[in-house]
């Protein structure tokens, strides 16, 4: 058994500044790579000013102080239209198919159609990313990303030839051999670091939803309220299929996370080892997809409004627990909700590997039950006797179903954290709706498994 509190809590301090000991080398090689990466997209901006360098990473610096090993880079290039009359619209109601590309016009919830209106069809006639529709559609036509991802691989082929002949960049710092495979992904292999690393060019139609969001598409339920500092109405979009642009939520779960630890809480550092702990334990099977950061990401957000005192912060175990209980719960059900969407599951949005709910489940709860063993960086740091947390009652209070969200809420979850021996709450409030959901929920499991 634990000798005392201080003893448990060691073990997830030590795991987390053995994260951060090799932070600067990280650093170091990330502005490596901007720096060539920008080199590279000067030129592309000089050759077609609608792409242009976005030196303002914000969000991304944010990403890259919590995330522990990188072996992806995602850089964005604004998009620059100069057309405050497009919109954004969710449907289609004309089918065509354009350089020979399937299009599957059924709307789907983070997925948008660029649309020009009739009134500026003369802008874009002729334009190497715009697609005229007949004169019966609503709209005079759409600006397809698939045009636009096409447009700018070539232009990056070209930037990376010039900067090589021109000296601006070593030959061999950079492969593009990437750039050659059809696909929605421009991907650059830059060499000049400790390892390769993968970077993913993404172009980025800014605050799209500020200005062109189609009349009527946003709606409460789409739309929850979150805080003045990040509103949704200020997405950003970026290409999604050949012909529909994708939401982009990386800004504002920026603006939520930048100063969620103000009051001296653990809330960032829970994510920095959860990240770490995903990237060495958490893998899922061949083929399948796995857990991201930006899952991650969303499920802190999520413990972050079912647990808003900072007294559930106020350590690293228990601030673990907030997030690890909201994973497991979303594994559960194998839904995920978009913060700002709710409509839209992250684990569903990869279209080309399914997720692998069975390993994963399995192992996040094996961390739940016994940490130390994830938490252990070397072989002297002899583990304690283990203590069981996970019961058959806390096994079947996570897998209760629930279609109208009864279980989703502080009361439910604060029942799973004091399972945990991880509560810590003094509210009498809380404290008195958490032992009400408790009897309610006693009940159903009992009966399921009465009758199970």
């Amino acid at each position: 058994m634990w000798s005392s509190n201080s003893d448990r809590l060691s073990w997830y301090q030590r795991y987390l500044s053995g994260i951060k000991a090799h932070h600067d080398m990280k650093v170091i090689d990330i502005q490596k790579c901007e720096d060539i990466l920008f080199t590279i997209l000067d030129r592309v901006q000089q050759q077609d000013y609608r792409f242009q360098v976005d030196y303002s990473r914000e969000h991304a610096s944010f990403d890259y102080s919590i995330r522990t090993q990188l072996d992806e880079l995602d850089m964005e290039v604004s998009l620059w239209f100069n057309d405050l009359t497009l919109r954004v619209e969710e449907s289609c109601d004309t089918h065509y198919i354009v350089d020979g590309i399937s299009h599957q016009t059924v709307p789907k919830k983070g997925l948008a159609y660029l649309t020009v209106p009739k009134e500026s069809e003369s802008r874009w006639t002729g334009s190497d990313i715009f697609h005229p529709l007949p004169e019966s559609s609503q709209c005079s036509g759409h600006l397809v990303p698939g045009r636009v991802i096409n447009v700018l691989k070539e232009l990056l082929k070209g930037a990376i030839v010039y900067c090589q002949q021109n000296f601006l960049i070593n030959p061999g710092e950079v492969n593009a051999s990437l750039l050659n495979f059809d696909g929605p992904r421009l991907t650059l292999v830059l060499r000049n670091v400790t390892k390769p690393l993968r970077v993913n060019i993404i172009p980025v139609l800014r605050k799209a939803t500020e200005k062109l969001l189609e009349s009527g598409f946003q709606n409460e339920k789409s739309f929850p309220e979150t805080t003045s500092q990040a509103t949704p109405e200020n997405l950003d979009i970026s290409n999604g299929t050949y012909y529909r642009w994708r939401f982009c939520f990386e800004r504002p779960m920026w603006k939520l996370l930048e100063k969620a630890d103000a009051d001296g809480g653990h809330r960032l550092d829970s994510l920095c080892l959860l990240d770490r702990i995903k990237t060495d334990h958490w893998l899922p099977g061949e083929h399948k997809q796995g857990l991201t950061f930006n899952m991650l990401k969303m499920v802190l957000l999520w413990a972050m409004k079912f647990f808003p005192a900072p007294e559930d912060w106020i350590d690293l175990e228990s601030s673990v627990y907030r997030m690890v209980v909201v994973l497991l719960r979303c594994l559960a059900l194998q839904n995920l909700p978009n913060y700002f969407m709710h409509e839209i599951n992250l684990f569903q949005e990869n279209l080309h590997a399914q997720f692998d709910f069975q390993t994963i489940y399995k192992k996040v709860q094996e961390f739940a039950d016994t940490p130390e063993k994830f938490l252990q960086i070397h072989l002297t740091h002899l583990l304690p006797v283990p203590r069981q947390h996970i019961d058959s009652y806390l096994k079947m209070l996570l897998q209760i179903q629930d279609n109208e969200g009864l279980y989703w809420n502080t009361a439910y979850f604060d029942i799973i954290l004091n399972k945990f021996q991880v509560y810590h709450v003094l509210d009498a409030d809380r404290i008195g709706a958490m032992q009400l959901a408790w009897a309610k929920t006693t009940k159903l499991v009992t009966d399921e498994g009465c009758s199970s």
